[in-house]
Order: C-alpha cells, then sequence, then structure tokens
C-alpha cells in the first residue's frame, strides 16, 4: 500500500486558501475524509496568511483553534500546522517568519507574486533565505506556469528556493508536460493537492501514479519520499 505526506492541503474552515475561496466546516471534514481515502497519512494544515484580513498573531490563533477542532476527525491521518505567506511580508519581515514553518521544520511555504524572475527579484529571495535562516519553497507554482517560463523556475532554484507542485499541474494536460520535465529534472520537489477546488475531487493518488507511470521508478520514489523528508527537517541538500 503507498502511503503520501501532503505539504499543503486546505483543510481550514474559514481561512483563505492560497488560490482564494474557504472552506466551510463540512467541506473541512469531508476534505479531511478524502485526504484519507487517498491513502494521505499525514497533511500539513496551511491556510493562506491574508495581512488584510487577519494580522499575524490571529491568524495563527485561529489556525491553531480550527486544526485542532479538525484533529478528531482526521485519524489516523496526522494534522500537523503550516502556511502560505505572501512573498512582500516574507521580505518585509524575515525575522518573524519561524512560526509559520511546515511543523517542527525549517521550511516555508511562499505564495509567488506573478511575474518575471528577474536578477533583483532572485536577490530578494536569496537575501531572504539568508536572512530567516528558513529555507523558502514556492507553493503550487502551476498557477503561474502562463506567467514564468521554464527558465524563471531554473533561475528560483539557483537561489535555493524548492518547488511545489499542485495535483492540478499533473491532473491538468495543458500543465502535465512542464510539471513532469521540472520533476524529473529535480527543478521541482514536491506535490501536493493545495488549493484544488472543493468541487473536483482531490485524486492525489492520482497525480502521483501519473509520476509513476511517467518517471523512473527511483525518481518516483524520491518524489513521493520529498515531502516525509522535509517534514523530518532534512538539509535542503538532499533535495538538490
Amino acid at each position: 500500500m503507498n502511503y503520501y505526506v501532503d505539504i499543503h492541503a486546505n483543510l481550514l474552515p474559514g481561512l483563505p486558501a492560497v488560490a482564494g475561496g474557504t472552506l466551510t466546516e463540512a467541506e473541512a471534514v469531508q476534505r479531511a475524509s478524502d485526504l484519507r481515502d487517498s491513502n494521505v497519512k499525514q497533511a500539513v494544515a496551511a491556510p493562506f496568511l491574508d495581512p488584510e484580513l487577519h494580522s499575524p498573531e490571529e491568524f495563527l490563533r485561529l489556525r491553531d483553534e480550527k486544526l485542532a477542532a479538525l484533529t478528531d476527525c482526521a485519524p489516523p491521518m496526522r494534522l500537523v500546522a503550516g502556511a502560505v505567506l505572501p512573498f512582500r511580508f516574507c521580505v518585509e519581515h524575515p525575522r518573524s517568519l519561524r512560526k509559520f514553518v511546515l511543523g517542527d521544520s525549517e521550511y516555508l511555504l511562499i505564495d509567488l507574486p506573478p511575474e518575471r524572475a528577474t536578477e533583483e527579484f532572485c536577490e530578494e529571495i536569496t537575501r531572504l533565505r539568508i536572512v530567516s535562516g528558513l529555507c523558502p519553497i514556492a507553493a503550487d507554482i502551476d498557477r503561474f506556469y502562463s506567467v514564468w517560463s521554464p527558465e524563471d523556475w531554473i533561475s528560483l532554484r539557483q537561489t535555493g528556493m524548492l518547488l511545489q507542485i499542485s495535483v492540478n499541474g499533473l491532473l491538468n494536460t495543458e500543465y502535465r508536460k512542464l510539471s513532469l520535465y521540472l520533476l524529473a529534472n529535480q527543478y521541482a520537489h514536491f506535490v501536493a493537492t493545495g488549493s484544488r477546488d472543493i468541487t473536483e475531487p482531490l485524486h492525489f493518488s492520482e497525480a502521483m501514479r501519473i509520476i509513476q507511470r511517467s518517471l523512473p521508478a527511483q525518481l518516483y520514489r524520491r518524489i513521493k519520499n520529498n515531502a516525509g523528508m522535509l517534514l523530518s527537517n532534512a538539509e535542503p541538500a538532499s533535495f538538490m
């Protein structure tokens, strides 16, 4: 039996997802059930911090309250806390980000702005990584496939940023070729459910089977295991 770890799950009711929208309490319980049915053994509940809606302190309080309430519905799947932060917020508060990391790791999910990877932009990412002492992960990069070129993603990797693709990037046939290229060449490292619309089945297992059918077995196993390694706080070099 294959079991998976989801490092970016839209699970908590009343808090926004990175792509917008919020779940009701009933939808959150159903989403947790869907993750279990997809053989997910551990998931990071990672709502989006919108500074216009919540202060960081209020966001963390609400996140932790909602996570505790949902945990009773999750067994045997284990839920851990996380967040997705706006890039500009991270740049402006680099020394205040540790409380938003994924579980007990040194990794942080970031929502990139829809702009090209200029030299100045890449320098900001490098400074953020150095000053914060954390390793940034670009969340749901397939949302920007129409904006960013493959060369842009490669430039991001050279800054030390890791890349996460949502299941949409594999299930959508228009996006699949680029997603597989990035995963095959280890420019992208993680697959997660991300902000998949609540009206759409999660199909996390199906997305992983696409990787299994399309890439060498050794590489599939590495991609599958990357998420668990991240939550075990493996060194960034482990994913290079």
